[in-house]
């Protein structure tokens, strides 16, 4: 899997989104000295960039993240909430394509829990690092129930169709995801595939998350 392009900010750069930052309110505390600031591009937005905060002057570290644009001085912190995502769009104005709107799918997901816990987007069997803690007879039966991905367009509603196999508490379930133009997702058309599926850690890895 392709690794994050993390950048580091120079010092002073760091030190003025810590500010920006620092001023909203119930804003985290960040030590300056001791605070390191890196930022990545996501390929769907066209003015914000996700960045994340790590603040080691406390045992353990502990991290935050942000969507942010710095030549307007707005950042927002990710919060787990769909809403939260919501607003971003709306502010960046945010236009997905065919080639952003499964990163953005991956992304959303990354963020926003169902209400049984995280959703994960599986786009193969073999995508699936924890695959091999299974039995053998529910790795054949996850290959065999797997439903590619796949990706329309729907220009009347301004929106895409991606039907896909999704895990979510414990199962593997077919669905159709519906991702508006501007961003909101809304997942119907729900067929269970497999239940009783348990990895010990996340069945997948989090590309805009990941170190």
């Amino acid at each position: 899997m392709e690794k994050p392009n993390w950048q580091r900010l120079p010092h002073e750069q760091a030190a003025e989104v810590m500010r920006t930052i620092g001023a909203q309110a119930d804003a985290a505390v960040f030590s300056k000295q001791l605070t390191e600031v890196t930022c990545r591009i996501l390929p769907f937005y066209n003015r914000f960039k996700l960045y994340r905060l790590t603040n080691y002057a406390t045992m353990p570290c502990f991290t935050m993240d942000y969507l942010g644009s710095e030549a307007e001085d707005k950042f927002y912190t990710l919060d787990g909430l769909a809403n939260t995502l919501y607003d971003v769009n709306d502010h960046d104005g945010i236009e997905l394509s065919a080639d952003t709107v499964v990163p953005y799918i991956d992304f959303f997901f990354a963020q926003v829990q169902g209400p049984d816990g995280d959703i994960y987007l599986i786009k193969s069997p073999e995508g699936l690092p924890m695959l091999g803690s299974l039995p053998q007879n529910q790795q054949d039966s996850v290959r065999e129930h797997f439903v590619p991905l796949d990706v329309s367009e729907d220009p009347d509603n301004q929106s895409f169709k991606i039907r896909a196999t999704l895990y979510y508490g414990g199962s593997l379930i077919s669905a159709q995801i519906n991702v508006h133009r501007r961003g909101l997702i809304t997942i119907k058309d729900q067929t269970l595939l497999l239940q009783g599926i348990h990895f010990p850690q996340s069945p997948i890895e989090h590309k805009y998350i990941s170190d």
